[in-house]
């Protein structure tokens, strides 16, 4: 070929490359921002996308980041992309139109059994930029009779009434963080008939004494850590946290409080708790049977997608699900230098 016709052949590469690459010409109907239907379309397609293990009509961005139980892959790769799955009827959505993030609470069978899904997206100018999966298939059936259908205060509209402003919603959140952390129930906002759902158990607030932590067996009356945790079963959200029988948390970082539902009055958190192996202190308060805290406290992390239901500003209810474990020092797959 002479130099010529090479010259001649790269030329219309380049113009190629670059028509390519050109965007499309301007039309604002294209850059309206993404309102509370619009992210809920994109996760609901998404979900669509996953359950037929087909990906090819999404759109995603071409930086996209994708992290599966904190780890990060390829799409297509993990249990969601690869598993057989099986929608169920607990499903809650919360969608924050300001910030672009959106995120299902979900039970779904995965290869016949069920496990504990949460899917996070953030979407910008129509595009897929992050997604995080969180997967616990590791649910027992006792777990099962909670996750039916998921509560009132998380799937209905939050009454004009009941309203609370964004960034009091966003500060409610921080406080419970705070208040594990500084193992006093007055720093957060509990609504005297808060509840707690933790991997489907309810662990607080129980009309009569059963599960203190989210376990299939309940607590022995015969032992003195069984007749703790019945006592603790019938606390309130504020009481239990009082006891300090949080001290094995290190601490709560990042919280990342990203999503704000203002319609329906949730806000999701997915934070990383952090046991370092050591206590605040060895004492517990109202738990006279409570065992000596002398040994070594937990020695792990762990990631969850954690939903707080706020009304008039004080804290309804709390779902925290999945939780998903791992080694003392490890991160939560998006923040640089978390872990410890």
């Amino acid at each position: 070929m002479n130099s010529g016709r090479l010259m001649a052949l790269l030329a219309l590469v380049s113009m190629s490359l670059q028509v390519l690459g050109q965007d499309p010409e301007w039309d604002k109907l294209d850059n309206r921002a993404c309102d509370r239907t619009c992210l809920i379309t994109h996760i609901d397609n998404y979900t669509k996308a996953i359950l037929a293990h087909d990906y090819s009509g999404l759109p995603f961005a071409l930086a996209v980041r994708f992290t599966e139980n904190t780890a990060q892959l390829d799409v297509g790769e993990g249990f969601l992309w690869r598993a057989e799955l099986q929608e169920t009827t607990f499903k809650y959505q919360v969608a924050d139109p300001m910030v672009g993030q959106v995120a299902n609470g979900m039970v779904l069978n995965i290869d016949g059994r069920p496990a504990l899904v949460a899917v996070r997206l953030r979407i910008e100018r129509g595009q897929i930029m992050e997604i995080e999966h969180m997967v616990d298939r590791n649910v027992a059936p006792e777990a099962m009779e909670l996750l039916q259908t998921p509560v009132a205060y998380l799937s209905s509209d939050v009454s004009a009434s009941e309203r609370t402003p964004r960034e009091v919603m966003i500060a409610a959140a921080n406080a419970y963080f705070a208040a594990l952390t500084g193992d006093n129930g007055k720093i957060a906002p509990f609504h005297e008939d808060c509840v707690r759902h933790e991997n489907g158990y309810q662990t607080v607030n129980n009309d009569k004494p059963g599960r203190a932590a989210p376990s299939p067996a309940l607590p022995n009356p015969e032992t003195p850590m069984g007749r703790t945790f019945m006592k603790m079963s019938t606390m309130t959200c504020e009481e239990q946290v009082s006891t300090k029988i949080f001290s094995g948390i290190k601490k709560i970082w990042p919280r990342r409080v990203l999503i704000v539902d203002e319609q329906k009055g949730v806000v999701a958190a997915f934070p990383l708790f952090i046991h370092d192996g050591t206590r605040r202190t060895n004492e517990t308060e109202g738990l006279p049977d409570m065992p000596n805290q002398s040994r070594l406290a937990m020695m792990l992390n762990m990631v969850t997608m954690e939903s707080f239901a706020i009304r008039s500003g004080k804290i309804m209810h709390v779902e925290a699900f999945p939780f998903i474990t791992f080694p003392y020092g490890l991160g939560d797959g998006w923040t640089v230098g978390s872990g410890r």
